[in-house]
C-alpha cells in the first residue's frame, strides 16, 4: 500500500515575512495591497485570532484589529522560499508533485523503511523545513492523495495527522461537508438544504442520488473519496511549469497609456528573466487587463517561433495592448507565457517560408517584429524595445505614430 504525504507550509506569505523579520512573530501580520479596496492574501495565525482571514477586504480587517501589520506582496521573495522548500523535499525523493507555491504531495513508499515509521519521517521533514526556512508546515499522511490533503488541514499549524480507512469515521466524517477538498461553498449549501450536513452524511450510500443531482458526473469521485478511496496517482510531471507570468495591481485605476505601458514593459522584463532563469520558452504570449472586479480581458498572440526574449515578448504585448485596449481605466495588468516548454525539449518546426539555417537572436527578433508590423496600419511603426531601455523619459511612446 502506498504512503502519501501532503505537506503544506503554514500561512505561507505571512510566514515568509516573519522568517525574515522575526520581530513580527507574535504580531497580527497580513499580506495585502495597502489601499482601501485591498484584499488580504494571507493572514498570520496571530491575526486570525481577531477573526481576520484571507480574501477579507482590508478595511474590514482593520476594524477587527486596530494594530494590524500590513505588508505588501513580495512574490519574488516568496517564490525563492518556495524553490528552497521543494529542494528540501527533492533531497528525500523525486517522487513528489507540486500542488501550488506552498504545498506538495510526496510518495514516500520507497523511503519510509529507512525510518522508524512514517511519523518519524514527517517529523524530520518538519524539522528540516523549520531549521532551514524558519517556516512551519503541516503534514497529512495516508494511502492516497485525498486523505493526505484532508489530514494536513486537520491540525494547523505544525501538525502531523494520519488518516486511514479505519479511522476516517471518527476523524473525517464528523466534519462539515464543505470541508471536502473540491466541494465549493454553493454546492455545500445545496447539500445542507437536502440534509447532507457532514462528510459522514455524504459517504452514506442512501444519499448518493442527492449527491449526483448536484455533482453530476463527479458524484462518484467525491463519494469514493468520502469513503476513503482515491484512485488519482501522483504526477511528478506537474512539477514542470505550465506558464510563466507576472501581474501588478495599480495604486489607482488609470487610463494613462504611458503609465500602463511602463507597467507592461516591466512585467515583460520580469517574465523574460524568469523564463530564462529556468530555460523555458513559449510561442504563446498573453496580456491581461482588468478593469473592474468583474470585467477583464485576456488576449493571446501565437508566434511562429518559441522564445523567452524580452524584445519579442514586449513588442507582442504592445501589439495586443494597442489592438484591444478601449481607453477604460484599468486596475491590473498582466503578462504571461503559456504552454511553456524546456528549450532542450523544443524541436523547431521550419515551414516552407523559413530559412534553412537558424538566424541569430537579433535576426529572430527583427523577423518577429516585421511579422507583427504587417498586421498594423501603415501609420503605426514598432520600435525594438531594447533600444529604449536606457532612455529615461517615461513619457516616450513605444509605438510611434508618424
Amino acid at each position: 500500500m502506498p504512503i502519501i504525504f501532503h505537506i503544506d507550509l503554514n500561512s505561507f506569505y505571512a510566514s515568509c515575512e516573519i522568517a525574515r523579520n522575526p520581530s513580527l512573530a507574535d504580531k497580527p501580520v497580513v499580506i495585502a495591497g495597502n489601499s482601501r479596496r485591498g484584499v488580504i492574501t494571507t493572514a498570520s495565525y496571530s491575526a486570525r485570532k481577531y477573526g481576520v482571514h484571507s480574501a477579507m477586504p482590508l478595511f474590514q480587517a482593520q476594524k477587527l484589529c486596530k494594530h494590524l501589520v500590513i505588508l505588501p506582496v513580495d512574490m519574488n521573495y516568496y517564490k525563492s522560499i518556495s524553490e528552497q522548500f521543494f529542494k528540501i523535499i527533492a533531497h528525500y525523493t523525486s517522487e513528489f508533485e507540486i500542488a501550488s507555491i506552498d504545498e506538495c504531495y510526496v510518495d514516500v513508499t520507497d523511503i519510509v523503511y529507512e525510518y522508524e515509521n512514517a511519523i518519524e519521517l514527517a517529523s524530520q521533514i518538519q524539522k528540516q523545513v523549520m531549521d532551514t526556512l524558519h517556516i512551519g508546515c503541516s503534514i497529512g499522511i495516508s494511502h492516497n492523495r485525498f486523505l493526505s490533503k484532508m489530514g494536513s488541514d486537520l491540525k494547523k499549524p505544525n501538525g502531523i495527522t494520519v488518516l486511514t480507512k479505519t479511522n476516517i469515521q471518527s476523524f473525517l466524517w464528523p466534519l462539515p461537508v464543505g470541508t471536502i477538498h473540491g466541494i465549493g461553498k454553493k454546492t455545500a449549501v445545496k447539500l445542507n438544504e437536502n440534509g447532507i450536513i457532514t462528510i459522514g452524511d455524504f459517504a452514506r450510500k442512501e444519499n448518493y442520488d442527492i449527491i449526483k443531482q448536484y455533482l453530476g458526473r463527479n458524484a462518484l469521485l467525491f463519494y469514493n473519496r468520502a469513503n476513503g478511496n482515491d484512485a488519482v496517482k501522483l504526477n511528478s510531471a506537474h512539477n514542470q511549469l505550465q506558464s510563466v507570468g507576472n501581474s501588478t495591481t495599480l495604486e489607482k485605476d488609470t487610463n494613462d497609456i504611458e503609465v500602463i505601458k511602463e507597467h507592461l514593459k516591466r512585467l515583460s522584463m520580469q517574465v523574460s528573466q524568469r523564463a530564462k532563469k529556468r530555460d523555458l520558452i513559449s510561442n504563446h504570449i498573453t496580456i491581461t487587463l482588468k478593469y473592474t472586479r468583474e470585467l477583464s480581458i485576456n488576449r493571446t498572440y501565437r508566434l511562429e517561433t518559441a522564445t523567452n526574449d524580452f524584445d519579442i515578448i514586449y513588442e507582442t504585448v504592445l501589439l495586443l495592448f494597442d489592438l484591444n485596449y478601449d481607453d477604460q481605466p484599468i486596475r491590473l495588468a498582466g503578462v504571461s507565457l503559456s504552454n511553456v516548454i524546456a528549450r532542450k525539449d523544443y524541436s523547431k518546426q521550419l515551414s516552407l517560408f523559413n530559412y534553412e539555417k537558424e538566424k541569430n537572436d537579433d535576426s529572430q527578433t527583427d523577423e518577429v517584429i516585421r511579422s507583427i508590423q504587417q498586421q498594423l496600419p501603415d501609420t503605426v511603426k514598432l520600435t525594438k524595445a531594447s533600444k529604449l531601455l536606457n532612455q529615461t523619459n517615461h513619457q516616450k511612446k513605444y509605438i510611434d505614430e508618424e
